[in-house]
This record gives structure tokens, sequence and C-alpha cells, in this order.
């Protein structure tokens, strides 16, 4: 029997779902009910679940938000999205998480029953199942890849890669009904680690070879493949360890750009991005959006869009370069919701005038943060960073104090704060090195202990990446 867990903040809907089939006839046993994502994400910690049927609306982390959250961790597991109104945002999300189904309340039998027989052959189709081992590390990595590991859980990444090494990270994204078959081609090969993601209909491949990978994988996707089934992005060579979630973010933005322009080349390199793109000094951009200099941001802005009308860069590639500039924008300042930035990338593909779109982007980077008004819990998570991020705080110590659920915190902590809480821990402390290097008294080494890394050198390198520059140059920036 197939463990089903039912999710719903009307305890009704999972008692009327139970009655209106026979799910032991066709092979499913509801194993559990829940009426929030706490306690939907604690059953899951106790015992093992093959299908989730999950309401839209719910309590602080609604049913989407819910399934993403399981995700992360080294759960498999199939899932239905049920709402009370058509919604296609809604619908949209939970496609691209892997949904099988979205079915509207009232729930139609013949709908479900047909439902559950395509959920039973997806199973059947994961016929080899991963260790736990393996579904360990692949969380882990995908985690790493993200920027959202502590500094212990980063350790064991960086171990289990090996720090010397030097890699090449592909991302292929494919039909979901060729995933077996790509999985076995990959499970014969050498020198690398790859994870896989359900994307609806589609599946991702994260592959960092090590090897001579790329060419016979690429020559195996073509000749096995219909070409329109399939997108393959690829970063630089001979990535050091510890740059590949850097490297990876640009596979993965040059994978969007490219299917946001719908261009018919299906193998994407890094250098796709023209030498004209390159030189706008985006590194300058970001350098100021990182440290919340607006208003020199806007001025490197208006010098990147004189450049682009000096070189008479075509429509095409003016528009990329703006898609680029928003990401950006929205990564670093984190203040647009997914409707806002949807509604920002639809004007970008339809405006028309260059200068037009300048004003566009320079509006985007003056839009106001909105002062965040917390839930209690999450008030109380950022109380407990502020009062002890010298201690070594982790997101599953936090949760136990609070006593819920982590991957519940986890997610509602991001919703509201737009980071990972490792991520606002690291931002929070960093902050805190700030201060003290205009100290002369303590020395690089003493400051790391005293805001709560236990590694320098993964101090040095996480200041560098949030302010731009190392410990030293900050302290010996004229700026200071």
């Amino acid at each position: 029997m197939y463990k089903v867990l039912l999710v719903d903040d009307e305890y009704m809907i999972p008692m009327g779902l139970k009655k209106i089939i026979d799910w032991e006839l066709l092979g499913f046993e509801v194993v559990a009910t829940a009426e929030s994502a706490n306690d939907a994400l604690s059953i899951m910690e106790n015992q093992p679940i093959d299908l989730v049927i999950t309401d839209v609306t719910m309590p602080e982390i609604n049913g989407l938000e819910f399934i993403e959250a399981a995700q992360k961790q080294q759960y498999e597991f199939e899932f239905i999205i049920l709402s009370g109104y058509q919604e296609f945002s809604y619908l949209k999300s939970g496609l691209k998480l892997g949904a099988v189904n979205y079915l509207m309340k009232p729930v139609n039998k013949e709908e479900l029953i047909h439902t559950l027989k395509n959920v039973e052959k997806r199973i059947k189709q994961q016929v080899d199942q991963k260790n736990q081992q393996e579904i360990y590390q692949e969380n882990l990595l995908a985690q790493w890849l993200s920027e959202e590991l502590e500094e212990k859980s980063e350790e064991e990444v960086l171990q289990l890669l090996g720090i010397d090494n030097k890699w090449t990270v592909i991302v292929i994204q494919i039909d979901r009904l060729a995933t077996r078959s790509l999985d076995q081609w990959l499970k014969k090969q050498v020198d690398y680690f790859y994870i896989q993601q359900n994307l609806g209909d589609d599946s991702l491949f994260i592959i960092l070879s090590k090897g001579a990978l790329e060419n016979n994988l690429f020559e195996y996707i073509e000749n096995h493949f219909p070409r329109d089934k399939w997108w393959i992005s690829v970063g630089e060579s001979e990535v050091i360890t510890e740059e590949v979630p850097t490297s990876y973010q640009e596979v993965k933005s040059n994978l969007q750009v490219h299917q946001f322009y719908n261009h018919q080349k299906r193998i994407i390199y890094s250098d796709k991005i023209s030498k004209q793109d390159q030189e706008l000094s985006l590194s300058e951009f970001n350098w100021f959006l990182h440290n919340n200099q607006l208003s020199e941001s806007e001025a490197t802005l208006k010098e990147i869009f004189q450049k682009i009308k000096l070189s008479e860069m075509s429509p095409e590639k003016v528009r990329q370069a703006a898609f680029l500039l928003f990401m950006n924008i929205r990564r670093e300042l984190l203040l647009f919701e997914d409707d806002e930035y949807l509604e920002v990338i639809q004007k970008i593909n339809q405006v028309n005038h260059i200068d037009d779109l300048e004003l566009l982007l320079v509006a985007t980077l003056k839009k106001e943060k909105q002062q965040s008004s917390y839930s209690e819990n999450i008030s109380q998570v950022i109380q407990i960073i502020q009062d002890n991020y010298q201690e070594e705080l982790t997101l599953k110590s936090v949760s136990s104090q609070l006593y819920l659920n982590a991957m519940y915190l986890g997610q509602l902590f991001k919703k509201e704060t737009k980071m990972s809480f490792s991520q606002y821990l690291n931002q929070f402390r960093i902050e805190k090195a700030k201060q003290l290097l205009l100290v002369p008294r303590y020395n690089i080494n003493e400051i790391s202990s005293m805001i709560g890394f236990n590694n320098t050198t993964y101090f040095s390198k996480k200041f560098k990446k949030t302010v731009g520059m190392t410990p030293k140059e900050f302290r010996e920036s004229p700026l200071n």
C-alpha cells in the first residue's frame, strides 16, 4: 500500500476525502491527516509518505510552500494540490514543483481516481530507489548550491567534493519521461555528482563534472531525445569547489535568459552572453548593490545604458542585459514578491524604446523596501539571533527552543524575511564584523571568533561575498 498524507486546515475535507473512494482497492492507505504545514512536516519526519494531498490556502505557510519545504529534505513523494477556487498562479507554481494534478473542491471522484492511477505510474517508474545516504547528499548539495547551508554543513560539502578539486557545472532541463533513461546512463559515468529535481512535466539535472563528461553527455542526449525536449546550460571549466555555487547561479541564469527569449540553440555556454554585455561592468554595479549604495548603483546603471546606446546593441541583447540587471537588483535588495517579479519581466519584454527600459530599471532600483511586520515566531527567531549570534546557532536548535518543526520554521522565516535562516544569520554577523573591523585592537582571527564563526577562512569568504572585499581590504579602505 502506498502511504497517503492529507493536509487541510478544514478538518472536514480530509474526512470527506477518506470516504469518497475505496483507497485500498486502488493500492493506497491514508495513514495520517494534518491541519497545518508544521504538523504535516512533523508527520513526514517520523514516517515515510508516498503521496501528499494538500490544500493551497493554509495559515502562515500555504500548501505550495509546505511542499517546497518538504522537498528540501530527503523526503521523496508525489503530491496533489487542492483548492477552493481557480487561481492560475497557484496552478503554475504547483506544476513547477512537480504536482501530479491540481484538483478543485469539491473533488470529483472520477478525477481523483484517475489522478491516483497516474501517481501509481510515477512511483513505479522510480524503480531504482536511492538509499538514504544518497538522498541526504543530494539534499546537502542542493542547499549548498542555493547558498542556504550553515557553516558546519558547508564544511561537510567541501569535504565531500574535495576543496582542491575543479568542476564544470552543467544544468540539463529535460522531459520528465526521459529521466529514468538519463539517470541510468549517468550512473555508469565517473568523476561527477548530480542532483535531480522535478519541474512539472520536466526534470532538472544539476551535474558537477570533474572529468570529460560533457562531450559524451551531449552526444547521448542529442542521439536519444527529441531536440525540443531538452536544454543544456554549461558553466566555465575547472571552477574550484568553493566557487561552484556562483558558477551554478550563472549557469541557471543563462538557461533562464535563453528560454525567456526562446533561443533556438539548445546547448548554452557561459560565454554565450556577448562580449558587449560582459563589458557593461556589471561587477561594479553588483558591488554597490551588495553594499546598499543605491545612489552609486543608479549612477552605474545609467553609465551601463550609455554604453549600450553607444554600442548599438540589438534590441534582443538590450532586453537580455536588462533582464540580468533586474535579476541582480531582485537578488541583492530582496524587494520583489513573485507576482511583482513577473510583472517587471513582462514589462522588460514589452518596452519598445531603450530610454523606457532604462527608466523601468531605475524605478525598480528606487523601489522602497517595505517595512516588514514579522509574525510572533519570526520575531522570536530574530531576537534569538541578535542575542546569541556569537554562539553556534542552527535552525534546528532555534526551532527546538520554539517547539516548531525545523523545516516549517525555515520556510516561514524565508517567506517573511526573503532570506534563509543561515543567510540572515551570516548577514547579521557580517554587519557586526564591519563594526569590529573599525576597532584596531582586534585582529581578524579574534573578530571571526567574536561573531560566531569557527573558521576564519570561512568568515573571510563570506565577508568578501557579502561586502565585495576581504576583511583586511575593508579595514584598510580609505572610505572607512
